[in-house]
């Protein structure tokens, strides 16, 4: 099973604390981090072999720049479907009511 970085099991936290959220949609933003990070670990996984070829007929250093970008791409993307999820809880309509 995967874990959800840090960072982000804080802010959930915090805003369970804070009573923005109840504790099903605690899980549920946990769930939804696992299966991101799930995402990102199989879509990596999908382009080793590509970045072994790279490595043999392009060099370590051509290689290693070419993951950094496809690694940044996916985590962008994946971060932008987190981010929409985190603001419909973190938006000031739904957090007022909790204060």
């Amino acid at each position: 099973m995967s874990v959800a970085p840090r960072s982000w099991l804080q802010q959930i936290e915090q805003l369970r604390s804070e009573g923005g959220i109840n504790a099903d949609d605690e899980a549920a933003l946990i769930r939804q981090l696992n299966a991101c990070q799930a995402t990102i670990e199989e879509e990596l996984a999908k382009v080793a072999p590509e970045y072994r070829r790279r490595v043999t007929d392009d060099g370590q250093a051509s290689a290693d720049a070419w993951l950094a970008g496809v690694a940044r791409e996916l985590g962008e993307r994946e971060g932008a479907g987190m981010r929409r999820i985190f603001d419909q809880f973190t938006s000031p309509a739904l957090t007022a009511g909790s204060a």
